[in-house]
Formats: C-alpha cells, sequence, structure tokens
C-alpha cells in the first residue's frame, strides 16, 4: 500500500498545497489548449480540458483521506467506496449565496448523468439536519445529499471556501477541483464526466 494512502494527514497538506498553489497548466500547454479549442479541435485529455475551462488540474491524482459522512436519506457514504465511479464531490452550505446559485446545474448534471458510471456527493458543511432538509424540500432537488454537522472533513477539504468542488476518477482519486460556483451542466463538462466514465 502507498505511504500516503495510509497517511491522510500528509494527503491532506498535498492537497491543501496543490490548491494553494493554483495548479494550472504553463503557457504553453495554456496556448495549445486555446489554439485546439479555437480550430474546433477535440481536446483526448479529459485533464486539459478541465484546465480550460478553469479547473485546478492537479500534476498527479491525489488519494482523499478516509471520511464517512451520513445523507439525508439515512444512508451512509465512505470515501473507501470511491472506486469505480466518477464523482463529484462538492462542499456547500444552505446560506451560501454562490452555492445556492450552483444547485440548478448539478441537478441536470445529476439528471444528464443517468445511466453512466457517475455520481454526485453533495456534503452540507457545518448544518444541521433538518435545515438542510427543509431547503433540500424546497428546492425539490433529488441528488444525494450528506451532511457533515461537525465540519470534521469540510474544515480541511473546503478550507479555501464554499462551494468546493472535486473531480474524482474511477480509481477515487482527485483529478481537478474548484472553488466557487459554476455551471456543472456545461456541455463541455458532461462530455468529459461521460469520457471519464467509461
Amino acid at each position: 500500500m502507498k505511504r500516503f494512502i495510509t497517511q491522510p494527514f500528509y494527503v491532506l497538506v498535498t492537497i491543501l498545497m496543490l490548491f494553494l498553489s493554483a495548479c494550472t497548466p504553463s503557457k504553453a500547454e495554456a496556448k495549445e489548449i486555446n489554439d485546439a479549442a479555437s480550430r474546433g479541435t477535440r481536446i483526448n485529455d479529459p485533464r486539459q480540458t478541465l484546465a480550460e475551462l478553469g479547473f485546478h488540474v492537479f500534476p498527479e491524482p491525489v488519494a482523499l483521506p478516509d471520511f464517512t459522512v451520513k445523507g439525508l436519506s439515512g444512508k451512509t457514504f465512505s470515501s473507501s467506496s470511491l472506486k469505480g465511479t466518477v464523482t463529484l464531490l462538492n462542499f456547500w452550505a444552505t446560506w451560501c449565496p454562490p452555492c445556492r446559485k450552483e444547485m440548478p446545474s448539478i441537478e441536470n448534471l445529476y439528471k444528464k448523468m443517468e445511466g453512466h458510471d457517475f455520481r454526485i456527493v453533495a456534503v452540507s458543511a457545518s448544518e444541521k439536519k433538518s435545515d438542510v432538509k427543509k431547503f433540500i424540500d424546497a428546492q425539490k432537488y433529488t441528488f444525494p445529499i450528506y451532511l457533515d454537522e461537525k465540519n470534521s472533513i469540510s474544515s480541511t477539504l473546503a478550507s479555501q471556501g464554499i462551494p468546493t468542488t472535486y473531480i474524482l476518477d474511477k480509481n477515487g482519486l482527485v483529478i481537478a477541483g474548484f472553488v466557487g460556483a459554476r455551471d456543472y451542466d456545461d456541455p463541455q463538462l458532461i462530455e468529459i464526466f461521460k469520457e471519464l466514465s467509461k
């Protein structure tokens, strides 16, 4: 077993350092991506396309620490079950305007990715179950919602603010992240998720 998997502390430090250093492509790589896009050329590497779309792409895939969160439905989700499915891991809160702004696009993404090896894990940071349930019921969102009521994992993985979102590949490793709100039902992004889920 690799060392970074058995020592979560170092994993967290690695993730945060990568985010703080804003791991974006070099100028040459960015020019190549933009040139390809302007020519209408399909970019085969999903990581390059994610970088073009503004995501922070990690130089190497990163393992998350072990964590467990309980869902509004009562089901428990464990990070140990991440392998085998592409995952959108989103940290949010009901009181956060940018979080609320992007949630309709997450709902659309959830519906459009039905039938693919893809899942959404939306984790409410430091909120009571009753408050989260009231909000979700009112908005009629159907994608899976989980609770981190004690802020035990959100305080580390979303330390740069919320919403914070990670994209994990089918190996259960983080390949990219984004801090702030964005549209997740972007056609290009949906194609990336479909490509990753093959």
